[in-house]
């Protein structure tokens, strides 16, 4: 699969409930339209903070191109590094909030990674994630279209005879804006490229229920504090509605040790955007309220800490993410477990008409919702 990345955060240690559709459970379809076409297209929507984007890259470069040597900026020059810092905070905290305010957006996230539990063993797995939104407007109601597989390559020890409890195959699909319907997936397995992929079936848990809507943030688009805020406040009340990605608290004081910018291709022969390079400071994540409720919030843990920990970013020149990786190792406990985890996160998105298009996957839920009811 290209561009395929290692990842992974837990998955073997948590044993995921595998619904019993015993009864009612009605095949709905199989999984369409998750590969995306377009990465490299230009984005089609505009981008709520580009000028607030713009505005960052052109502080860094007033500083970095004051410090050349032979040509090239000096970039481990303290005032560029200083400057690499906070520039690098500010794009990737405005291309996250992008997607509060953002017209429509789709990404993928291929994930793989591994998990030591010392002498109950190890465990190698993949987790994938699609997500499509689609915000309400005047002329469309918001769509959510999210799903998340997860399977077990390999498993040594003890863990190796429960790996099936550790799989599951979930999709949460909301329609007409707020109403939410769910699916589980049974007959997963690779296609040729390397994508994880199922066949869905009826899960009659909040079959049709209410859920949030799905339309842009209300109310005036947030100022750089206000980001600032927002992630403290979330992490504080409910951590796994992080608008931040990756777990961190971006715009914490000295929480980043080292940034590097660079204007370039975002794709070998492609259109030149920034990349960004930055290495987060594993003590002050840690000591950082935030950043620690998110971590463990996402783990299912309440003590994990980070051993390193590393961005790459890539955003096109309004501030819309093109991809990012994360790195990261971590320990912890999780069921009274000690856990070592080391993994690494890809995720790729499109803005393009054709990739968050989601008529197949409406007339999928539409058949599922005459066999099952809603």
């Amino acid at each position: 699969m290209k561009g395929k990345i290692l990842t992974i955060c837990t998955l073997c240690l948590v044993p995921v409930l595998i619904f019993s559709l015993a009864g009612c459970k009605k095949e709905a379809g199989s999984n369409s339209g998750y590969v995306l076409q377009d990465t490299n297209v230009y984005p089609a929507v505009s981008a709520p903070y580009e000028s607030e984007s713009k505005s960052a890259i052109s502080e860094y470069l007033s500083v970095a191109n004051s410090h050349l040597v032979k040509g090239e900026v000096d970039t481990e020059n303290t005032e560029v590094q200083a400057a690499a810092k906070t520039a690098a905070a500010k794009l990737y905290a405005y291309a996250c909030y992008n997607e509060e305010y953002i017209d429509k957006y789709v990404y993928f996230s291929d994930q793989l990674g591994n998990t030591d539990l010392g002498s109950l063993g190890s465990s190698t797995a993949t987790k994938q994630d699609y997500k499509l939104i689609i915000n309400k407007s005047d002329e469309t109601e918001g769509y959510k279209y999210h799903y998340t597989i997860k399977n077990v390559d390999s498993a040594k020890g003890t863990v190796s005879a429960m790996k099936s409890a550790f799989e599951s195959c979930k999709l949460r699909f909301v329609k007409d804006t707020n109403v939410l319907y769910r699916f589980s997936g049974s007959d997963v397995q690779y296609d040729v490229e390397g994508y994880l992929t199922c066949t869905w079936n009826v899960d009659n848990s909040d079959w049709g229920t209410q859920d949030n809507p799905i339309q842009k943030a209300e109310g005036d688009q947030l100022s750089l504090d206000g980001i600032a805020d927002d992630i403290v406040a979330v992490a504080a009340d409910n951590p796994s509605d992080a608008v931040v990605h990756g777990n961190i608290n971006i715009l914490a004081d000295d929480i980043i040790s080292s940034a590097y910018i660079s204007e370039g291709e975002l794709w070998d022969g492609g259109d030149n955007g920034y990349i960004v390079i930055l290495t987060i400071d594993p003590d002050v994540a840690n000591a950082d309220e935030a950043s620690h409720a998110m971590l463990c919030e996402s783990n299912s843990s309440d003590d994990c800490e980070w051993q390193s920990l590393a961005i790459i970013f890539r955003v096109w020149d309004n501030g819309l993410f093109y991809s990012y990786t994360i790195s990261e190792l971590w320990d912890g406990s999780i069921s009274g477990f000690s856990v070592s985890v080391s993994s690494t996160t890809e995720v790729t998105y499109s803005y393009s008409d054709r990739d968050t298009d989601i008529t197949d996957k409406l007339a999928m839920l539409e058949t599922a919702i005459e066999s099952y009811g809603g």
